[in-house]
């Protein structure tokens, strides 16, 4: 696979416990280096706020970037995931004939249901950020009894949405040249929320919204220029960095 000159190594492995966890094992190694790990297995691929993500073997795209080259490493972390999610978008999108959106704040909804989702972290030397990882799961070619019977309602896979043969190769080149050929867009907010907002899942719509400090509803009204989620309570538009919204009419 020919990789992009941004991009130092790309490490495939059979299985793993999570991608992100590797890079952090292996983060003195790529010091300094842009380094992709992709897994065909993980058997504790983690989610937003700690959940598991289903990842089993051969079934999707389970992928890590690490990111320790300058100057990606000042960019806000919130805009980092959500400019993955964009990017994401844009490779999948010519594949299916299906409705896909970008859920606040890092889920890849198609067809009003999770087809993947997206978990970045940023790593500490004392006091400056070191470098950035950014995980990244795609569901690729489940059937619908290839998720745990709890979720089989809420999730969905490329293949589920018509694409017969995702090709994870594909996939991946496509990811590494659109992710380090648009990276000048990171230093837009205002375009990169314009983006984001044109695909936003819920948007203009009442949302029950929940928040560290307690949940309520509102209209979702997309993001800000610095990766905020806006909401509009009782006609005072709220932004927020944290919480998680769902449609009202699904609460």
């Amino acid at each position: 696979m020919n990789s992009h000159p941004d991009l130092d190594e790309i490490i495939f492995l059979k299985t793993i416990d999570s991608t992100n966890l590797e890079i952090k094992r292996q983060r003195h190694e790529f010091r300094g280096s842009n380094v992709l790990v992709v897994s065909d297995e993980q058997s504790q691929g983690k989610g937003q706020h700690g959940r598991k993500w289903e990842s089993a073997a051969g079934l999707g795209l389970w992928m890590s970037l690490h990111l320790g080259r300058e100057p990606s490493l000042s960019h806000n972390l919130q805009l980092l995931s959500l400019y993955t999610g964009i990017i994401v978008h844009k490779i999948i999108s010519p594949l299916i004939n299906a409705t896909i959106q970008l859920k606040w704040p890092n889920d890849i909804m198609i067809s009003s249901k999770k087809c993947g989702g997206i978990l970045t972290e940023l790593q500490w030397q004392g006091d400056k950020v070191s470098s950035a990882v950014i995980g990244v799961g795609l569901n690729l070619i489940h059937e619908k009894d290839d998720f745990p019977a709890s979720i089989q309602e809420q999730a969905t896979s490329l293949k589920l949405e018509g694409l017969v043969d995702p090709d994870r190769s594909r996939l991946i080149k496509s990811f590494i040249d659109a992710f380090f050929g648009n990276m000048s867009n990171l230093d837009d907010g205002k375009r990169l929320a314009s983006d984001w907002n044109g695909n936003a899942y819920g948007m203009n719509q009442k949302v029950h919204w929940e928040a560290p400090k307690g949940s309520f509803e509102g209209q979702f009204s997309g993001i800000n220029d610095r990766g905020d989620a806006l909401i509009s309570v009782d006609g005072k538009l709220k932004a927020f960095q944290t919480g998680e919204l769902r449609l009202a009419e699904s609460h």
